[in-house]
């Protein structure tokens, strides 16, 4: 019967150990993975609030010189500027790219343009995208040590943009580009719609390929934001950004035991982490099941266990592109910590418990007759 109560104290002692040691062990790494992913969302999220910065930047600059041209003519410079190409296009001349004095001593440089219909463009038209022009070389210009591109375009399939350093020189749209090519993506309809995109916010695409590229992974975005005159829209700003450096910081240095992933609005899996060298067990979760816990999480990031499971999980949505940072986390090495230290509780109560036991025995049968020649006493007495 001892030996039954010291087990059952034991085991008691084992088990609120092992409670208490588990909550606290999963507190204090939930306290780290808040830490954690509160300052990895804002480095993630850094590049698209610089693209908002550029967008925003170029629709206050745009406004400024689609005033100052009203009443002025503008057929001599835009003819100048946008030369008529011979397909019903008008695109834009080679000096504009390669390198020229503006009247007035400026400079432009890395600037092309694919206009369709271009014979049909009307003085509005024109001094729509002589703004656009002046915006994105001047603009673009001031952000090109962050962004290599700025770009307006209108769904009438007319774009101007800016980008010095690209690989094929933007000879697609100078000289390539076919005259019916289509240059909105299947993103655009929403940005461009006011019922969807009300306020004029900038959205950014998901992972697609350079318009110049035939082939390749999947790894730039754009960021676009519309300009509009009350409901009247005037066109979009946008800049594609490379992921490459993004993607590869994101998933580098994951939590301990933990496994970083970015995830598309859709919920697909862009990138996926190598898992963390202390890791015991890669983290078993499906991502349409992270996904799904994701979604009916309103925060903007947070931390959670799953439940039922081994697994904490911490995420951030990034503005802009609407996509998801998350780390996961496999918890059985904390839970195997909690689980060691609870045995050895449950061990030392066991032992300590027998000992005292033991010990009660023992000094019974050391001093029978000392306890019998006392009772005599009392008796006696």
């Amino acid at each position: 019967m001892h030996l039954a109560l010291c087990a059952m104290l034991a085991a008691l002692a084992g088990f609120a150990g092992y409670q208490i040691l588990a909550g606290a062990l999963e507190a204090a790494q939930a306290q780290h993975l808040q830490a954690y992913i509160q300052v990895r969302s804002e480095r993630e999220a850094q590049i698209f609030e610089d693209a908002r910065a550029l967008n925003q930047s170029a629709e206050l600059a745009f406004r400024r010189r689609l005033d100052s041209l009203q009443g002025q003519p503008v057929d001599a410079e835009f003819d100048r500027l946008f030369p008529l190409y011979g397909d019903g296009t008008r695109r834009s001349a080679p000096e504009l790219f390669d390198g020229a004095s503006l009247p007035g001593g400026d400079i432009v440089f890395g600037v092309g343009a694919f206009l369709a219909d271009g014979a049909e463009m009307t003085e509005t038209d024109k001094r729509r995208y002589l703004a656009a022009f002046h915006t994105i070389r001047s603009v673009g210009e001031a952000f090109l040590g962050r962004f290599t591109s700025l770009y307006f375009f209108t769904p009438d399939r007319r774009m101007v943009i800016f980008a010095p350093g690209r690989e094929d020189r933007l000879s697609f749209y100078r000289a390539d580009a076919p005259a019916d090519f289509e240059l909105r993506g299947d993103e655009d309809a929403a940005m461009f719609d006011l019922h969807l995109n009300p306020n004029s916010e900038m959205q950014c695409t998901g992972l697609s390929r350079f318009v110049y590229a035939d082939g390749g992974a999947r790894v730039a975005s754009a960021c676009r934001q519309p300009v509009r005159e009350g409901e009247a829209l005037l066109g979009g700003f946008g800049t594609s950004i490379s992921m490459n450096e993004t993607l590869t910081s994101a998933l580098a240095t994951p939590p301990t035991h933990g496994v970083n992933l970015l995830f598309d609005r859709n919920g697909d899996v862009i990138s996926r982490g190598a898992l963390a060298p202390s890791a015991q067990g890669q983290a078993s979760l499906q991502p349409d099941a992270i996904m799904l816990m994701l979604r009916e999480d309103p925060r903007p990031f947070g931390v959670f266990v799953v439940p039922g499971g081994e697994n904490m999980i911490a995420f951030s949505r990034i503005r802009g592109p609407s996509w998801y940072f998350v780390s996961v986390v496999d918890l059985s090495s904390t839970r195997a910590t909690a689980r060691f230290w609870a045995w050895c509780l449950f061990a030392t109560v066991l032992f300590a418990s027998l000992g005292f036991h033991v010990l009660r025995a023992v000094l019974a049968r050391a001093h029978p007759a000392s306890r019998r020649q006392s009772a005599d006493e009392t008796g006696e007495n």
